[in-house]
């Protein structure tokens, strides 16, 4: 008996803690309140449909045949005639139909072998009372509930009669029987099978952690500090112990692999700056491919820091102190290059004390150098005509000057304001290109046209001994897609830089060549002194004024615009020159070629 005992003690223990118990009666709860939920929210209602159905179908019947009853009334039909009239309409209803006078009395029964009792059909009355149709239902002496619907028949306002169509409510409650039934029978099978799925499905998954906790011994190699609560004794309680049991061996691992995953995101090969991380010695222990190469040498840890890096640098870490953690400086070194480094203190009780961050910053110091110059040559460029004619002024202010000498000022003074008008209208074109504001319009452009207009310009300023246009290298039907205004902007820009340049007598050629249909060029050559190699790749740059420009007037600003103007219509430029002489080649997309419209950016 003890035997036995043990044997249910441990069966009822297994079954009061199993996972898949659990589930399963929970599930059991819920489909059973869900299917309760549904029964009592269908049947109920289900049979309230049917009765409404039924009442309204004979309402309509009622209200159909109240029409030939009145019409035989008026027509003094006998009772015969009746009898006649409510079994044929008996037959088309499926149910019984009397007819009785204004005063209740029974006239004709389509069940006139039945007993009638008028208790049972008091819905007559009322509806003589109400004077119109009436339905409902009703529960006879019998104990059986009837639907009934009741018009009354008038003729001349005076009531002669009324029609009542009466039919049990048998069929109805015999469908929501055969409704409750079905779903009582589904509502076990499907109890049944969900029980058993849910029993295996939830017997399945208990297996599935047993086994991660098999995993989870085979793996466990530390010491957790936290510690999971075992309050169960199901599969999910043996599996919180597991962990338990992992946690005494991987805590130990922790610290370790935490400086480890730090180490590894140090050396990630595609960090463009370099981190260089090093120990409380001051020998670097880490260095990443970066580094390597912005410092142009080759570092395999450990090493010292001070012979792998510049003595400035070196000088900023070893300034930092506890009070100072962190510092950071540009330096300008030998090659040209500039780095921007960073130098963070960290602990003096790990192995990795400081970090170096070091970046490039060589565009950004050459960016700012630009936009300081361009200060500078703005300023100089507008000094100069400042200063010419507040002297022009002061001279026609305070002195008496001839005609002769107060014309030659105003053309000078006339030469300065338009200087400085070229100068405010170019700087108004970088600052919208800049800015985004300027946007070009592409069309078709006949570029011999436009060519031809802006040399006519240059040719009525011309004098004896100046420097000519030549367009006869310019073939016919030379046609780009671009923007008309920009494209004059453009060649007037060329053209003035060529003339200027050119000695006198010279010739400035204009040429171009049609593409392989998808694109056009022209050149502008001349023949001036030439552009050393050196000065060809920053001609393009802002207010740049190469060596031989000498005494020529200009602002260094020209250029720069009809490269930006080329490219925001998706075209590019070039400049050729070998000893003497240059030239500027203009490539635009051909006819329907660009995109309708680009803005600056």
């Amino acid at each position: 008996m003890a035997f036995i005992r043990k044997i249910r003690t441990g069966f009822l223990h297994k079954i009061r803690f199993s996972i898949s118990v659990r589930l399963s009666l929970v599930y059991s709860l819920v489909f059973v309140v869900v299917v309760a939920l549904i029964y009592l929210a269908v049947v109920p209602k289900l049979e309230n449909n049917l009765t409404s159905q039924k009442e309204s179908e004979l309402g309509n019947y009622a209200s159909l045949f109240s029409e030939s009853f009145l019409s035989a009334q008026n027509q003094g039909a006998s009772l015969i005639y009746l009898d006649h009239l409510v079994q044929q309409f008996s037959v088309t209803a499926d149910a019984r139909i009397l007819f009785m006078d204004g005063s209740g009395n029974l006239l004709a029964d389509s069940q006139n072998g039945q007993s009638f009792d008028s208790n049972d059909y008091s819905i007559s009355k009322r509806a003589i009372n109400h004077r119109g149709p009436l339905t409902d239902v009703v529960t006879q002496s019998n104990n059986q509930k009837y639907v009934m619907a009741a018009v009354p028949v008038a003729s001349s306002n005076r009531i002669v009669g009324v029609i009542v169509v009466s039919q049990s409510l048998a069929g109805v409650q015999s469908a929501v029987s055969l409704v409750q039934r079905l779903l009582g029978i589904a509502a076990g099978l499907a109890l049944v099978l969900a029980l058993i799925s849910t029993y295996l499905v939830s017997h399945f998954l208990a297996r599935r952690v047993r086994r991660i906790e098999a995993g989870a011994v085979q793996i466990a190699k530390g010491d957790f500090a936290t510690r999971v609560p075992v309050k169960s004794q199901d599969e999910l309680g043996q599996l919180a112990r597991t962990f338990n049991d992992m946690g005494d061996k991987l805590g130990a691992a922790f610290q370790q692999i935490d400086v480890e995953k730090r180490r590894a995101k140090l050396l990630l090969d595609d960090l463009s700056e370099g981190v260089i991380g090093i120990d409380t010695s001051g020998n670097i222990i880490v260095a990443n491919p970066a580094a390597e190469s912005l410092l142009g040498k080759t570092i395999e840890p450990p090493v010292a820091l001070q012979g792998c890096v510049p003595e400035e640098i070196f000088d900023l870490w070893d300034s930092m102190s506890v009070n100072s953690p962190q510092r950071e400086d540009t330096f300008l070194l030998g090659s040209g290059q500039a780095l921007a480094v960073h130098s963070s203190y960290l602990s003096d009780q790990a192995e990795l004390a400081s970090l170096l961050v070091l970046r490039d910053v060589s565009q950004e110091v050459k960016l700012e150098q630009s936009r300081r110059d361009f200060i500078a040559n703005a300023s100089h460029e507008l000094k100069t005509p400042i200063f010419s004619l507040g002297g022009f002024l002061e001279i026609l202010q305070d002195e008496e000057v001839d005609e002769n000498t107060k014309r030659e000022f105003v053309a000078t003074m006339r030469e300065q304001v338009d200087r400085l008008a070229n100068l405010a209208r170019d700087l108004l074109d970088l600052s919208r290109m800049d800015s985004g504001a300027m946007s070009v319009q592409a069309g078709n452009v006949e570029l011999n046209e436009v060519i031809s207009s802006v040399a006519r310009e240059f040719s009525a300023r011309q004098v004896s001994g100046d420097a000519r246009v030549d367009l006869d290298g310019l073939p016919a039907g030379l046609t780009a897609c671009c923007d008309r205004d920009r494209t004059v902007q453009l060649v007037r820009i060329l053209i003035d830089n060529a003339l200027k340049y050119s000695p006198a007598n010279t010739r400035v050629r204009v040429s171009g060549r049609n593409g392989n249909g998808a694109s056009v060029s022209f050149t502008v050559a001349d023949e001036g002194p030439g552009i050393p190699h050196d000065e060809i790749g920053r001609i393009f740059e802002r207010f740049y004024r190469g060596h031989g420009a000498g005494r020529i007037r200009g602002t260094g600003l020209g250029l720069s615009i009809a490269h930006e103007i080329v490219r925001l219509m998706n075209g590019s430029i070039s400049v050729e020159s070998a000893g003497r002489g240059s030239s500027f080649t203009v490539t635009l997309p051909a006819n329907g070629k660009a995109a309708p419209r680009r803005v600056a950016h």
